[in-house]
């Protein structure tokens, strides 16, 4: 009766891993997407519904493009997918720094743990 989401079971070898977290630091460092993430998490402040109203959907629609183009739906769904594709090369130093970095760009670190929680991806 209903099918599966765009991006359930997406596997990413350990080169597509490394090229998707390549492509989504990218659009998020350039500087029309710095701005607008800026302005998200200052409508957002320290408040974690604000946060999954306001800034993930805003990250979600710069990283769209990305997510689409390694088989993710478009959208904050796809993009808790490709987190959980990302998880299986944790052990690998590139894919774990290259991810670090690029949640620090619209996740503060003091709200890090509570969104996980929160979206259902235990403590990180």
């Amino acid at each position: 009766m209903f099918g599966a989401p765009a991006g359930a079971g997406v596997k990413l070898s350990l080169d597509q891993a490394k090229a998707c977290v390549s492509k989504m630091t990218a659009l998020l460092e350039e500087p029309a997407n710095v701005e607008l993430m800026e302005k998200a998490k200052a409508t957002a402040g320290d408040d974690v519904m604000q946060y999954m109203m306001v800034v993930l959907p805003c990250a979600c629609g710069i990283m769209a493009p990305v997510l689409a183009e390694f088989g993710f739906s478009a959208d904050q769904a796809g993009a808790m997918m490709l987190v959980q594709s990302l998880e299986e090369h944790k052990a690998d130093p590139e894919i774990s720094e290259k991810a670090k970095a690029m949640k620090a760009k619209f996740i503060p670190e003091q709200l890090q743990a509570m969104l996980a929680m929160t979206m259902g991806l235990g403590p990180k």
